[in-house]
């Protein structure tokens, strides 16, 4: 959908919902709104969802002559207001700033001529949407992102949907998560009968979650900190002092230029730009984004002593699915809605971005980086596994009647095929060599010893994919 199309779209919804428009918006604020997506693979993953960038020209497509037999949906929560960690060092600033006595300068001059901040302490941990948004031409929104997602997966998924007159979809009980669930199955439209179960992320659902890593007590999130402490963050401090040399008086410090990032990310959340965003040179983004990948791969991907096990809980869950008796499954569409640790826990199970060369704090590896947090999970982000069967290709270049079943992952609009597992049709996994492959990768992983999850839980098995018509999976939502 085009920015401009989105844009007059959301007027026409706010307008025809009664949203409250309480100001008139100014010309420019129209003017900056998507000037910036650029920006959005440095920002942590806090920012609007994009595609991955590193697509390699793969059509994410069923290939010609083949047919699509299953698809699972591993989905992040869409565009959000900040957690309440973060939104209480953004306010904790705004404070500070907004006491300044005189006019700004240099890069913090957009704070003059009325600036409004874009959030409050009552809106942290929300997804936005059109009543939340503080610009009724932003793009950017949960709501809107989680529709155009629904209406893209209509558009090649469709015919697995027709063949389930049933079909439930899962998400956890965060707020945000859920609510980003509802409006991808309203956007789905009324052809479709879809029910909701809501799993809780506590932890003492064990491996019976959306969040596992709830229930690991040997999870440390501080494990890489000796790695992490050796990236050079002199670039805080220069933020700073081109801040201060032209504020006079103004106590701006590095970890305020370090909390400008998340400013930045969340108000294009929110009102579609950012001005702050401006304030930062290229080769800053560029080094923030690389400190959110290390602070990641040693908190949640492989560079975490656990990591791989929680991971293995929805992994395993997606194998039992794949290799399945179809006849003994409900349904062919598996869509599950969660936050982005989750979906990179998962992922280090997989092992899709493990290169085995563990991610350094003494310099940027550029030849040698597979793994970029932002890429991976900016809000939005979908982790599809495709299941599809195609005829077997003779040694005279015809096709059998016989078929063979494979697999492959499309991420965020790629496809990502996995290294040593490729030579099937667009570049896919055969099936069987996909089921060795997953085998290799949790051989000695054990998710309840690892995890010493007997101190939360003692449920050792993912359950609610074949169990939630018995089950009761209608937990309260939670701000978290």
């Amino acid at each position: 959908m085009l920015p401009s199309i989105v844009l007059a779209s959301n007027l026409i919804l706010a307008l025809t919902e009664g949203v409250a428009i309480s100001n008139p918006y100014e010309t420019d604020d129209y003017s900056k709104v998507g000037t910036q997506s650029s920006i959005f693979q440095f920002l942590d993953g806090s920012a609007p969802y994009f595609p991955y960038p590193q697509n390699y020209s793969i059509s994410k497509e069923i290939p010609d002559g083949c047919k699509i037999k299953q698809v699972q949906v591993f989905a992040r929560h869409g565009e959000r207001f900040p957690t309440q960690h973060a939104g209480k060092t953004l306010l904790k600033l705004w404070s500070k700033l907004s006491n300044y006595s005189t006019q700004f300068n240099g890069s913090l001059s957009f704070l003059n001529n009325n600036y409004k901040f874009f959030f409050s302490a009552d809106e942290e941990e929300l997804l936005v949407d059109e009543t939340r948004s503080k610009n009724v031409w932003n793009p950017y929104m949960g709501t809107t992102d989680a529709r155009k997602h629904a209406g893209e997966f209509l558009e090649q998924y469709s015919e697995l949907l027709e063949q389930d007159a049933n079909i439930t979809a899962f998400c956890t009980n965060s707020n945000r998560v859920h609510e980003t669930a509802e409006n991808f199955i309203e956007a789905l439209g009324d052809n479709y009968n879809f029910n909701l179960e809501i799993i809780s992320e506590d932890g003492s659902q064990g491996a019976n979650s959306l969040t596992p890593a709830y229930a690991c007590a040997a999870w440390n999130e501080s494990e890489g900190i000796d790695t992490i402490d050796k990236f050079d963050t002199t670039y805080l401090s220069e933020i700073a002092q081109r801040v201060t040399s032209v504020n006079q008086g103004l106590n701006f410090t590095k970890d305020d230029a370090f909390t400008m990032f998340n400013w930045c990310a969340f108000e294009l959340n929110i009102k579609g730009y950012s001005d702050a965003c401006n304030m930062f040179t290229e080769e800053e983004l560029i080094k923030y984004s690389y400190y959110s990948d290390l602070e990641y791969y040693y908190s949640d991907f492989v560079g975490c002593s656990v990591c791989k096990a929680i991971g293995s809980v929805p992994f395993n869950a997606s194998l039992q699915l794949l290799t399945a008796d179809e006849s003994t499954l409900d349904q062919k569409v598996w869509i599950s809605f969660t936050h982005d640790t989750d979906i990179i826990n998962y992922l280090s199970a997989v092992g899709l971005f493990d290169n085995d060369i563990p991610l350094t704090g003494e310099h940027m590896p550029f030849m040698n980086h597979a793994f970029h947090k932002s890429w991976i999970a900016p809000c939005g982000a979908r982790l599809y596994t495709q299941k599809f069967e195609c005829p077997i290709e003779q040694s005279n270049g015809t096709y059998s009647n016989s078929t063979e079943e494979y697999v492959r992952y499309v991420l965020n609009d790629a496809v990502i095929p996995i290294e040593n597992c490729s030579t099937g049709p667009g570049f896919s996994c055969e099936l069987q060599d996909f089921v060795q492959y997953a085998e290799d990768r949790l051989a000695g992983v054990n998710y309840a010893e690892q995890c010493q999850i007997s101190q939360y839980s003692n449920v050792t098995d993912l359950t609610f994919y074949w169990d939630y018509k018995t089950k009761n999976y209608t937990s309260p939502l939670i701000l978290q």
